[in-house]
């Protein structure tokens, strides 16, 4: 109930600023009735359009900004505590370039009420993200949690009173373009705030809840053989007896997918292949190194020029890594047994 009744007292604080805003626009439209007959000269029209596109420019990056933070609340589970780190501070920064850029933007004569909306706009979007990272990294590491969750249940309300300022502004725009007896006068949408279940407190706590059972915000490690990936040349043309058979040819050429299954790049990744023939007492071994793999990311490698031993049985046995603290190894290694035709 307690937090039911902090939210109603910030949702009424919201209506309060929004019906200021209001008395506000009426007040200039009041101040520029006069101007209802000015004819603008084709200067001004140019200095208008060249304001509406640099805002347009803006407000298109912010609603980029919304989209990458969702993104990251949403992929949460693939990412690292240090990935999470870094893409808040990267939100948190390019906001704070949005609210600078807006604020050096020099509004056409009778534009000024719809620029100090958009001010508005962007000072309280920086500052919701701003706020947003250290009570989710306090709630994680289990600080001030009730606190934390209050300020980030803020944050998304901070986003919802953006949007709702940001429908004044656009009214404000086209009011002031009728004005100057220009009609139609619009810019695009913006709305950031994903969905308004964020407004809740419980719906955050659950969230973050969520966000603390899942072990994987914690470093991940490992990378994988994709097995059906395997890519013989001569190709297979049958199988028999647990036996693929491939075409006959002088050498042989192998290629197979390795992937990152982990949420951390991996470098150097170690990749070997050997090579047992019916009859030859010692194996053959190859080893190739994978520079750099991403998470998610599935690199094919190849080894070329083994040597072709038509009708014997043959067995290769490809391995890649593991990886620096690696914990599950059965996907690592894969076995292969082939004949070539004669």
């Amino acid at each position: 109930m307690e937090g039911r009744g902090r939210r109603d007292v910030i949702i009424i604080l919201i209506l309060l600023i929004i019906i200021a805003l209001v008395i506000i626009s009426w007040i200039s439209g009041l101040w520029s009735c006069d101007i209802n007959k000015k004819v603008l000269t084709n200067k001004e029209k140019l200095t208008i359009a060249d304001y509406i596109n640099s805002v347009s420019v803006l407000v298109q990056y912010s609603n980029k900004l919304s989209i990458n933070f969702f993104t990251t609340l949403n992929k949460y589970k693939d990412l690292t505590s240090k990935e999470v780190d870094t893409s808040l501070n990267q939100l948190i920064e390019e906001s704070k370039i949005l609210e600078e850029n807006s604020k050096e933007i020099n509004p056409p004569q009778y534009f000024e009420i719809a620029q100090g909306y958009l001010n508005l706009v962007f000072d309280i979007r920086k500052k919701a993200y701003e706020e947003f990272k250290p009570a989710l990294f306090n709630v994680l590491n289990d600080l001030d949690y009730e606190k934390s969750i209050k300020q980030m249940s803020e944050s998304f309300i901070n986003m919802y009173m953006s949007d709702k300022i940001y429908l004044y502004f656009q009214e404000e725009l086209k009011n002031s373009g009728e004005r100057l007896d220009i009609s139609n006068l619009t810019i695009i949408d913006s709305k950031i705030l994903e969905n308004d279940s964020f407004l809740s407190e419980n719906f955050v706590a659950s969230m973050v809840a969520d966000f603390k059972s899942v072990t994987n915000l914690q470093e991940r490690r490992g990378v994988a053989v994709i097995s059906q990936s395997i890519n013989f040349n001569p190709k297979i043309v049958n199988e028999r007896d647990n036996y693929l058979i491939i075409q006959k040819g002088s050498q042989i050429n192998i290629s197979i997918n390795i992937e990152n299954q982990g949420n951390v790049s991996e470098q150097e990744v170690p990749v070997k292949l050997t090579y047992k023939i019916q009859g030859i007492e010692k194996s053959e071994k190859f080893e190739q190194k994978i520079g750099l793999i991403n998470p998610s990311e599935q690199i094919t490698v190849t080894f070329l020029n083994l040597k072709a031993y038509p009708g014997k049985k043959c067995e290769i046995i490809i391995e890649a890594g593991p990886v620096e603290n690696e914990i599950l190894l059965t996907n690592n290694k894969v076995q292969y047994n082939f004949i070539m035709e004669s």
